[in-house]
């Protein structure tokens, strides 16, 4: 096999796995070190793949959308927030965290619930609900995400105790979730921190995705809602941290994990 050849499939299986690595390539094709890493050297010129410490990885991609950007209907999207529901029972406390899905979650909440939120979009979509008792969190509004943040919202979490957490989610990664900037990340993990269970609901296309911030690592979450099954690097990482992982199909059907 040529080296042309053998980049096709590394490119496809870093693509679908997310990463690949040295030692991988050297058994698989039977080829030396010197070999494998002049491979690496090459795939990695390939845009959305980059080089790490014994492999290559798909490109830490930066999502940084404004909100409005985002806020275009995505079928996707609804099909996950209507799933995300059925985890919800009567009079739980949740945290609501801001983004197009969570406000989307909102949007076809009709069980007896107490919100807890830093989204106006999530309480325009809760407001005139009377069966659910609304707590807005406060702080500066930023303009950009419509999230409200700022230290002292992340104090007022802390007040809190809930049942349940969904987080909205720009980036999911090996690291865990991260953001674009450090208070979403402190706030997330603040929510995390004071609730039972944390429920991560991301598109296909947010995995192996990564912003500048740590927020919540993989040993936080409890819960990943999803339209496709991740990537085997991340599968395992679900697997290894027992996260209940959810497939949701465009029939809102979920698969087994």
């Amino acid at each position: 096999m040529t080296q042309e050849e053998r980049l096709i499939e590394l490119e496809e299986l870093v693509r679908s796995q997310g990463k690949v690595t040295l030692e991988y390539i050297c058994q698989q094709y039977q080829i030396s070190y010197d070999s494998a890493r002049r491979d690496l050297v090459k795939l990695t010129k390939i845009p959305g793949i980059i080089r790490i410490r014994g492999g290559a990885i798909l490109s830490e991609k930066r999502v940084s959308l404004s909100y409005n950007q985002r806020n275009e209907f995505n079928p996707v999207k609804e099909v996950l927030a209507r799933r995300a529901l059925t985890i919800i029972n009567e009079n739980d406390i949740i945290f609501l965290d801001a983004g197009t899905t969570t406000a989307a979650l909102a949007h076809h909440l009709q069980t007896p619930t107490n919100i807890i939120t830093n989204s106006l979009e999530v309480l325009n979509e809760i407001s005139g609900k009377e069966n659910i008792k609304k707590c807005v969190l406060g702080g500066t509004f930023d303009e950009f995400s419509h999230t409200i943040l700022g230290n002292i919202t992340i104090e007022q979490i802390k007040r809190y105790q809930a049942d349940k957490t969904f987080i909205g989610v720009s980036a999911l990664s090996e690291a865990g979730i991260t953001t674009d900037t450090e208070l979403d990340a402190l706030l997330k993990m603040a929510m995390a921190q004071q609730s039972k269970l944390v429920i991560c609901i991301a598109t296909f296309s947010k995995f192996n995705t990564q912003l500048m911030y740590q927020s919540c690592q993989w040993s936080d979450i409890d819960y990943v809602i999803t339209d496709k099954m991740p990537p085997a690097n991340i599968l395992k990482l679900i697997e290894a941290n027992e996260v209940e992982l959810i497939v949701v199909t465009d029939e809102s059907a979920p698969a087994d994990f």
